[in-house]
């Protein structure tokens, strides 16, 4: 099978792929491989476009082999910040100038420079095969005010069938002592948001973080925060927020980016944290690429510490953890392409999650639709959509190995046209 090519696929049954098996759902599995998790699977696509178990008489294609997966959940993007590196320059520094970067572009964010941007971060997304995301927006001004949530409520209106989507309304904790708090909470859930809080170092309280999940529950918002973005050891937040959850019983969705500091943490803080990251039932997303590019980033220096968190040991610790792209072609990660897989094979090269790939992607996929509430996505099921990636790999060592751009994304049975530009296309050409 040529993956360039667009095959006839509606009608179609498909043998010998594999796939890894706990991310199937009503399929008869064949042989299976205990040790990396993957297991042969044979499936069909209806004429509507559907999944389907069922052989009937529809025509045989040998997959040889090759590996199929679900389309991607990316639970932690900016697409506000999305392709303004060129704007802004890359920053020398670490994270703060990266701050300082992107906010003195934040003047350029016109409703149309968001459109184009965000047009572009879906369709990138989209035919890179991710049909779930979740972005932040800067929310300085009241939700109902801000040009960013007018355009995504756009976006999540024309790409609906597409990319199903979620914001979150991205503030400064302190807010949660301003006193039209309650009424930006309001106006988050009345446009379909999430409620987020970036908390800078030495800003977390208990009595902060119990007004913030107080009103949360009042409006009926689940909660999304930037935390611990530091390597210091002495960083706390994440611990806080899990006290405060247990204090107080929230019983909404509450996920936790970053928490870099946990890398730097002692083996007795780190066991006491991540045991109660788990109690709680906070979700943390990793975010290799930039916490990889900013964390112990100096002028003119290599840097020495790797910026991943405790990926292993919060599992260890039965904590929810996956992983997402976060930033895209901005001060903060100036490269990407909306490529979740690309995120998630930096994040098994970086965290050493190659001695059980099986049970990350379970996480990558599963975990991750759980977190954010995308209950239908991150995994193929008879009778669903036929959304799903058909990769030129045969293992997961391949799978890790070869270039991203062969795939094959299927959408409702249909495979999606190719984004890459072939250089031989260039000797095509008609000279001008």
């Amino acid at each position: 099978m040529i993956l360039n090519a667009r095959p006839q696929t509606k009608g179609a049954w498909f043998t010998n792929a594999l796939v890894p098996a706990a991310l199937t759902e009503g399929f008869a599995l064949g042989a299976s491989d205990a040790g990396n998790g993957l297991a042969s699977f044979d499936f069909g696509i209806t004429a509507e476009g559907r999944l389907t178990a069922e052989r009937g008489d529809a025509k045989p294609v040998d997959l040889q082999g090759r590996m199929v997966l679900p389309t991607f959940v990316d639970s932690h993007v900016h697409f506000d910040k999305a392709y303004i590196v060129a704007r802004t320059g890359i920053p020398d520094g670490g994270l703060m100038e990266a701050v300082r970067l992107s906010t003195a572009d934040a003047g350029n964010w016109t409703a149309a420079d968001l459109r184009a941007r965000m047009t572009r971060a879906l369709t990138r997304a989209y035919h890179n095969g991710t049909s779930a995301m979740r972005t932040h927006l800067d929310t300085p001004v009241m939700p109902a005010d801000s040009p960013a949530w007018q355009v995504f409520c756009e976006m999540r209106r024309d790409w609906a069938g597409r990319v199903d989507l979620q914001a979150v309304a991205l503030m400064a904790l302190e807010r949660v002592e301003g006193p039209d708090f309650a009424e930006r909470c309001q106006q988050i859930a009345d446009m379909g948001g999430i409620l987020g809080a970036f908390i800078a170092p030495n800003t977390a309280t208990p009595e902060r973080l119990d007004s913030l999940f107080t009103c949360a529950r009042a409006a009926g918002l689940d909660v999304d925060f930037h935390v611990d973005e530091t390597l210091d050891p002495k960083a706390n937040a994440l611990e806080l927020i899990c006290d405060s959850i247990l204090r107080s019983g929230f019983d909404g969705r509450v996920m936790a980016g970053h928490c870099c500091s946990l890398r730097s943490a002692a083996p007795a803080d780190l066991a006491r944290i991540t045991g109660k990251v788990a109690r709680s039932g906070v979700h943390v997303v990793s975010l290799p690429h930039t916490n990889l590019f900013l964390q112990d980033r100096a002028s003119g220096r290599t840097p020495a510490l790797r910026g991943i968190t405790a990926a292993r040991e919060l599992a260890a610790a039965g904590a929810s953890i996956h992983f997402a792209s976060d930033n895209v072609q901005d001060p903060f990660y100036p490269y990407g392409d909306f490529d979740m897989f690309d995120s998630f094979r930096m994040a098994v090269r970086a965290a050493h999650l190659d001695s059980d790939i099986a049970a990350w992607a379970l996480r990558q996929f599963r975990t991750a639709a759980k977190a954010c509430g995308f209950d239908h996505h991150g995994r193929l099921s008879a009778g669903a959509s036929a959304d799903l990636i058909l990769f030129d790999a045969n293992n997961w060592t391949d799978l890790m190995s070869r270039p991203a751009q062969d795939r094959v994304v299927l959408r409702a049975g249909e495979p999606l046209p190719s984004q890459i530009f072939n250089l031989r296309d260039l000797f095509a050409m008609e000279p001008s």
